[in-house]
């Protein structure tokens, strides 16, 4: 996206009701309802990309953003290593939030050319945002990665020759095949294996890896998530079952970050 050198002047309004006089685009990390008046040192001692976090809130709004007034968001760019150390302190500065309150966190690079522009857009879609809240409420999201250990193959003898060589060779396919359609077979089982009730969005296997789920879990759902992987891992030894830690909904607020995909940075 394209920013104007120069801007017109806008006011930025905390969410304490002070303003303060901004002529600079707008860098936004998360969406959040409006914060207690004791969360509000917490947010502003953030340390964000450049500098501290700031609480952003138009007249009359209950939504609020977690913001960063940043003169050259193209400046992101000036280099992989900017880059990849900008990605890592936006995802830093939702966690942190996350870890107090619910949010909706925001793609890396989520700019708005100004205050006037995004007060007007937590203004339009606050009930959007309060019902994405409200769904996600008490809950986070938790990756699951399962790897299966590879079964050693039987290998035909060397030794072998003529048509003892190809019924060998024939049975070591078969038995390949027969260990693939099993791992099929249970993976497939494992997708079932939790409540139909649980959010879970399906992500990309990464190299090594069988599969890998995204969940939306309370509390209670996560500790009963965790009794039905060790029944799992029981009766399957040779499968090996990773959860992370608890992480904001990026998976589960999709809709919402594609939505603003225009107010993004492009990293190319």
């Amino acid at each position: 996206m394209t920013f104007p050198a120069q801007p017109e002047p806008q006011v930025l309004r905390t969410a304490d009701g002070n303003e303060q006089s901004i002529n600079s685009p707008l860098y936004t990390y998360a969406f959040f309802p409006q914060p207690a008046p004791e969360l509000l040192p917490f947010i502003r001692q953030t340390e964000g990309i450049h500098r501290s976090v700031q609480v952003f809130s138009p007249a009359g709004s209950r939504i609020a953003a977690a913001v960063e007034p940043m003169p050259d968001p193209e400046s992101l760019q000036v280099s992989d290593e900017v880059l990849v150390r900008s990605a890592l302190r936006h995802d830093q500065v939702i966690c942190r939030l996350f870890a107090q309150m619910p949010v909706l966190p925001l793609r890396f690079g989520t700019c708005f050319l100004s205050a006037e522009k995004l007060g007007s857009h937590l203004l339009s879609r606050q009930t959007e945002y309060e019902q994405a809240l409200a769904a996600i409420g008490g809950r986070a999201e938790y990756c699951l990665k399962g790897r299966v250990q590879p079964q050693p193959q039987p290998e035909p003898q060397p030794s072998l020759s003529g048509t003892a060589y190809l019924l060998a060779r024939k049975q070591a396919y078969l038995q390949q095949r027969q260990a693939q359609e099993q791992q099929e077979q249970e993976q497939q089982a494992l997708q079932q294996l939790w409540p139909s009730t649980w959010p879970v969005q399906r992500g990309d296997p990464q190299p090594g890896e069988a599969l890998r789920l995204y969940f939306l879990l309370t509390p209670a759902e996560w500790e009963a998530a965790a009794q039905l992987t060790q029944t799992w891992l029981d009766q399957h030894p040779h499968w090996q079952l990773d959860w992370s830690a608890p992480l904001p909904p990026y998976h589960f607020v999709r809709a919402l970050r594609d939505s603003l995909a225009d107010k993004c940075i492009d990293p190319n």
